[in-house]
Order: C-alpha cells, then sequence, then structure tokens
C-alpha cells in the first residue's frame, strides 16, 4: 500500500473498527482515502453568530435591561 499524501493521518475508528483518514492541520476525516494533501487552514477566523445585540436578539436587552432597538443591518455595520 501506498503511503498518505503529506497532512493525513490514518485511523482506526473505535466504534466500527473501521479506518478513516484525519487532516491533522484542521482534524477534519473522511471515511475515503485521500488523494490529495491535506490543506492547512487558512488562518481565516468564522463566526456563526453576530456580536453585536439587535432587535431580533434573542433577548434584545443590554445588561442593565434596557431594550436594543437598533436593527441587525445597524448591528452588522458596528462590526465592520
Amino acid at each position: 500500500m501506498s503511503s498518505l499524501p503529506p497532512g493525513w493521518e490514518k485511523r482506526t475508528s473505535r466504534s466500527s473498527g473501521k479506518d478513516y483518514y484525519l487532516n491533522i492541520y484542521t482534524k477534519e476525516s473522511q471515511w475515503e482515502t485521500p488523494t490529495e494533501p491535506a490543506e492547512e487552514m487558512s488562518g481565516k477566523v468564522t463566526c456563526s453568530h453576530l456580536l453585536v445585540k439587535h432587535r431580533d436578539s434573542r433577548r434584545p436587552q443590554n445588561w442593565k435591561g434596557e431594550q436594543i432597538t437598533r436593527t441587525k443591518e445597524e448591528a452588522l455595520k458596528l462590526l465592520n
């Protein structure tokens, strides 16, 4: 059997006993044998939630209990 492309490790699943392959940079795994080198992390940070409260937030109040009235669009502008 040939060696794996750079950046990949072969592991065995504890639950199924099947082999899988781990990208050592991103920690993502796959069942299929990789044919290309593993890609390193891009250095970009992604965020899945908005860090500025707006009136559509789950609890649109600040720490003082005051109602938040800014729109989501206004909150996004504050982040840019």
